[in-house]
């Protein structure tokens, strides 16, 4: 949701490059074509693989998580770059960090299904305002609230608010935005 990929008609010459804006799963064939992926301030280098991308603009960094095969993540800026292993993952901002990784919360979009893992109530929220088009609003400061778990994302967005009710945060629908309360 929320996301975009351009690419030309016709990939000509000996490269196959593409633009992501927001989130994408590739499966990238072997191939004699140099594939890349390019998204904000990183591009993705790849010659066979299985990784994700997650690089929407309300994100703090660009999380590139590879499953299987190998990728060389560059930061565009300063040109530096790091080769990613199978179960790693890289957070580009203005600099490449690289930490193992369990790939379950990154890919559980692709098989249907929000996964929180230690995440705050605006990471919630940012994931829920892309799926169902809404906007939130915070109407006061809100105790620190860690989410973990797993939620299908065939509910409806008022289902989704009830199992998160259960945390004692409270939401309050007007139009299309939440109010998120104490």
């Amino acid at each position: 949701s929320a996301s975009s990929l351009r690419f030309p008609v016709f990939f000509s010459g000996d490269s196959r490059e593409v633009e992501l804006k927001g989130e994408a799963y590739f499966e990238v064939s072997k191939n004699d074509k140099k594939f890349s992926v390019r998204s904000g301030n990183q591009t993705v280098e790849v010659l066979g693989t299985h990784f994700n991308i997650n690089a929407y603009s309300d994100e703090p960094s660009i999380t590139t998580t590879l499953i299987e095969g190998a990728v060389r993540v560059i930061e565009l800026n300063s040109k530096k770059s790091q080769i990613l292993k199978p179960g790693e993952q890289s957070k580009v901002d203005r600099e490449i960090r690289i930490h193992k990784k369990d790939t379950q919360a990154d890919l559980a979009w692709k098989d249907g299904y929000f996964y929180f893992e230690n995440a705050s109530v605006e990471t919630v929220m940012r994931q829920l305002s892309r799926w169902y088009g809404i906007t939130a609003r915070y109407e006061a400061v809100l105790p620190k609230h860690h989410f973990e778990g797993a939620i299908a994302t065939n509910l409806t967005l008022l289902e989704v608010l009830e199992i998160l009710e259960k945390s004692n945060i409270h939401f309050r629908l007007e139009g299309k935005e939440v109010v998120v309360m104490p």
